[in-house]
């Protein structure tokens, strides 16, 4: 007898690459609005690595909790993390910088309409060979909160001096069949 899955869920491994897609979609707006003298963020990372130029955003899944079985779908929350580092000759302005990347985000995220989490986007990700996204189903996304915005001093291998790190928490209310 052949295996038979229970569920068609996919939970929130394409929510990370739903994020990259649609920050590097919507940044250059958001920054118009926010500060139009920040640069865009050109690295986006799902893991370690070499990060070679300022600013670089990682993506990454904080966990998935689960609740009970109800009417035949799989109930989840994901928590994903922005994590964006900001360095500058001037560490005076890393912190303002830093904020003002945390706003960007902020605004591309809450902003994203429903079927911005349904619909196949173009990403530029080394894990995304087709240069396109693979989203969750129609309707399964049922709400997209930010939880907080944090910021940070850190020290990394690759860079000489501190760099400010913002971190924005997303939550996801997921349901799938």
């Amino acid at each position: 007898m052949g295996y038979t899955p229970a569920w068609n869920a996919l939970f929130a491994k394409p929510l990370l690459n739903q994020c990259i897609a649609l920050i590097q979609r919507d940044q250059a707006s958001a920054i118009a609005i926010v500060n139009p003298l920040l640069g865009t963020i050109g690295e986006f990372h799902k893991g370690p690595g070499l990060r070679t130029a300022l600013p670089w955003l990682t993506v990454s899944l904080d966990g998935l909790e689960f609740s009970e079985d109800v009417l035949g779908t799989r109930q989840s929350r994901a928590r994903i993390a922005l994590l964006l580092d900001v360095g500058q000759f001037d560490q005076e302005m890393a912190q303002d910088n830093a904020q003002d990347y945390a706003h960007v985000l902020d605004m591309v995220i809450t902003t994203a309409s429903e079927s911005d989490w349904e619909t196949p986007l173009p990403i530029t990700q080394e894990t995304v060979p087709s240069g396109i996204t693979s989203p969750n189903a129609p309707g399964s996304v049922k709400e997209v909160l930010v939880g907080s915005h944090r910021y940070s001093a850190v020290t990394l291998d690759e860079i000489q001096t501190p760099v400010l790190r913002a971190t924005v928490n997303l939550e996801f209310v997921l349901e799938e069949t």
